[in-house]
């Protein structure tokens, strides 16, 4: 499925019970080694987090969010009221390869549509709507967009950014215990912590030099 793009889908992180951590309705892409977008990029830390609790991390993409299961099988019936190959006449719902590969699960991508039966579409209009993905692991460090951990907040302080166990000492973005979602919110912690340390650790500088 590498190069599939999918736009507004719903995908979710489920807990070892199958329950739903955090779920982001977003694009997503699936490339040559799993997942990558905006909502795989979302989910990554609560992957992470529960990585350390479980192996692996199970995720679920809902394709069509928008749309019930009730209200998607009585549109598959549809569709399917034809005499053409079940892949060509639901065409339209999904990219082409993706509705390949969920016919194939279900053994149905060699059936005319009109012989579907309810039963199968509404089974297809589940996988749809509930694919589960094994996330075995995220990438590194090196490739990250963003980090997680590092100095604990209460142990610096928030008016100059200074570490409260060693005077002199500043800090700033990601090297702090903040982490925020992707779209500008750690660049916009960076750029302001970076201000507020950058202009006490000056001050400081300027002190110790007389």
């Amino acid at each position: 499925m590498q190069g599939i793009s999918l736009q507004d889908i719903t995908l979710s992180v489920l807990d070892q019970k199958g329950k739903p951590i955090v779920a982001h309705t977003m694009d997503l892409l699936f490339t040559h080694f799993g997942l990558s977008g905006p909502a795989a990029l979302r989910c990554s830390s609560f992957v992470n987090q529960e990585l350390k609790k479980q192996q692996p991390v199970t995720v679920a993409l809902d394709c069509l969010p928008a749309k019930s299961h009730e209200a998607l099988t009585q549109e598959l019936i549809q569709s399917a009221a034809s005499k053409k190959q079940l892949p060509n006449a639901l065409a339209g719902f999904l990219p082409e390869r993706l509705m390949t590969f969920f016919l194939q699960q279900l053994d149905l991508h060699e059936l005319v549509a009109e012989k579907a039966s309810p039963e199968q579409l509404a089974a297809l209009a589940s996988l749809i709507k509930g694919f589960s993905i094994t996330i075995v692991r995220t990438f590194p460090l090196e490739k990250s967009f963003v980090t997680g951990g590092g100095v604990h907040l209460k142990e610096i302080n928030p008016k100059t950014m200074e570490s409260k166990k060693i005077n002199g000492l500043y800090f700033a973005g990601e090297l702090l215990d903040i982490n925020g979602y992707t779209g500008g919110f750690n660049i916009t912690a960076a750029f302001c912590t970076g201000h507020v340390s950058g202009k006490n650790a000056a001050e400081t500088a300027s002190y110790f030099s007389y």
